[in-house]
């Protein structure tokens, strides 16, 4: 009995790191600059929402009103593109982060207060496009979409309790702020992402790549219409009142298991598995007795599931071949016909609203119309991304599978370690490590010197056989595998930096002693299996 229950325990340990976990590959430095990076942009977003949901409808039209969503359009319209202009997307961060302090300082000063929130908006929004941008490099097709949901969870909750435990008040979360932006500018000393002329080039424009593409196209109509669903949706006639339990509890849990579902069943299963919550959610409204558990579940369910759904695919699609360079301006593209959407959903609610008004026993189907026309399009929505393709594909999820030989070898052509992911009946029977690691090598000095490229090679593609290059200060590494992609080279790139961080002292002093190497079974562990 004990060691079924041993067995049972071990399985299920195995399948919670397999759905929470698997492919999690960052550093604890890359963990809690990213924590700190988000957490600095959710408590703007929730100083922002706290005091704009106390707005009344008339408000709206005030010059703070009007201003403010003024800056809401500029920034969706141009924040993608500002991102795209800086090479140094950390430097870019610093820079729209001071901003965000600037605008709160402002908004101190009551003469000021517009402009406060003018640049506070603005520079949120470039901020938050930005570090999207810095995670998408940082992360791979595997892992994108639990990295937002639990950076977007975590963060979320704490902000949250920021702004509880301090009442809102500005000058307090000003100086947290200030404590935060201390902390970036402290870690990006030590993290940098900085792009390059080559990886910039793209052969196509960005009109080309949108239209020319069919997944791409599709899903920006996918959330034009999602959208004017959530708008036409959203119960306006009812006063704004939340229960603030049951928003945050469902709001942050919605994060993390879209994530989940993100990362384990694909991107479009999960864009299919938020319209059916959604809808349901909808349909069922009248089930609710009291308006502020209904306007707390419609938020705290649509918002997360949209922003999840939006952000991970617009991440996955700018990491496409030509895409790159316009990494800012997809997610900007994504969010303006959100927006498009949002806005036509209020103007045909109010317009159809107003018509009934005028005449209840002519028009007396219009609510019909108003109501039904939600779910009635999400069955269309639905119907119409089936037929898209998965950008999450199976080849991907099975890389490991693709896996035959790893070589470490430094500038000297010394083999420091070597390792088999398969069985000898599988094995490519290799020569020697050293005779391999001298081929490559040399192969390596004859391309570079034919081609006169300072470039460095990063793939062999013959036939069934890819091998991937990776290159440190001391050492290359070379991983063989037999299929070709993108997240073998995140990989191995990531394994490269670890393993020089952790053997920096032995292979600075290195004297042809290889078995100081032998640990470096753990760091494969951690990276390949």
């Amino acid at each position: 009995m004990k060691l079924l229950k041993k067995n049972k325990l071990a399985f299920l340990k195995h399948w919670l790191k397999k759905i929470f976990a698997r492919d999690l590959s960052i550093t604890k430095r890359g963990f809690f600059y990213f924590l700190i990076s988000f957490t600095f942009s959710t408590i703007n977003i929730n100083f922002l929402l706290v005091y704009f949901i106390e707005f009344k409808n008339e408000e709206l039209l005030s010059p703070l009103g009007l201003t403010s969503i003024l800056m809401i359009l500029l920034t969706i319209v141009f924040a993608g593109l500002i991102v795209d202009k800086f090479k140094n997307r950390m430097k870019l961060l610093i820079i729209s982060s001071f901003l965000s302090i600037i605008g709160l300082f402002f908004i101190i000063f009551e003469y000021l207060e517009i402009l406060g929130f003018s640049v506070l908006i603005f520079s949120t929004g470039v901020y938050i496009i930005d570090l999207l941008t810095i995670l998408t490099h940082e992360s791979t097709i595997l892992n994108r979409g639990r990295l937002l949901g639990y950076f977007f969870g975590f963060s979320f909750l704490i902000s949250h309790f920021i702004i509880i435990f301090t009442f809102g008040n500005l000058i307090v979360i000003l100086l947290i702020e200030c404590v935060l932006f201390y902390e970036l500018i402290c870690m990006t000393k030590h993290y940098s992402y900085v792009e390059t002329k080559e990886r910039m080039k793209s052969d196509q424009n960005l009109r080309q790549i949108i239209t020319k593409k069919y997944h791409i196209i599709g899903y920006i109509m996918a959330f034009l219409t999602l959208g004017f669903v959530l708008s036409n949706a959203f119960p306006y006639t009812l006063k704004f009142e939340i229960d603030s339990i049951s928003f945050i509890i469902i709001f942050l849990l919605l994060f993390i298991i879209m994530g989940v579902f993100l990362d384990n069943i694909g991107r479009k299963w999960s864009f299919a598995v938020g319209i059916l919550i959604i809808s349901s959610l909808i349909i069922f409204a009248g089930v609710f007795k009291e308006n502020a558990v209904y306007i707390s579940a419609f938020f705290s369910i649509s918002i997360p599931t949209t922003i999840m759904l939006l952000f991970t695919l617009t991440g996955d699609f700018s990491t496409e071949r030509n895409t790159l360079k316009y990494r800012g301006r997809i997610a900007g593209i994504f969010l303006v016909f959100l927006f498009i959407g949002v806005f036509a959903g209020i103007t045909m609610k109010y317009i159809l609203t107003q018509v009934y008004l005028g005449n209840q026993e002519l028009f007396y189907w219009m609510p019909a119309v108003i109501t039904g026309s939600s779910p009635f399009l999400l069955i269309v929505l639905l119907i119409w991304i089936m037929p898209l393709p998965e950008i999450f594909s199976a080849k991907e999820a099975d890389w490991a599978d693709s896996l035959r030989n790893l070589f470490i070898f430094n500038k000297s052509a010394i083999c420091l370690f070597s390792k088999d992911f398969v069985s000898e009946k599988e094995s490519l029977n290799l020569p020697n490590e050293d005779l391999i690691t001298s081929g490559l090598t040399g192969i390596l000095s004859l391309i570079s010197e034919i081609t006169n490229e300072k470039k460095a090679l990063r793939i062999i593609d013959k036939h069934r056989v890819k091998i991937y290059f990776s290159y440190g200060k001391h050492v290359i590494c070379a991983l063989i595998s037999t299929k070709q992609l993108p997240v073998l080279f995140k990989k191995l790139d990531i394994f490269t930096k670890s393993f020089e961080k952790q053997f920096e002292k032995e292979l600075i002093n290195f004297q042809g002693k290889i078995n100081l190497f032998y640990k470096t079974g753990d760091l494969i562990k951690k990276y390949f299996k």
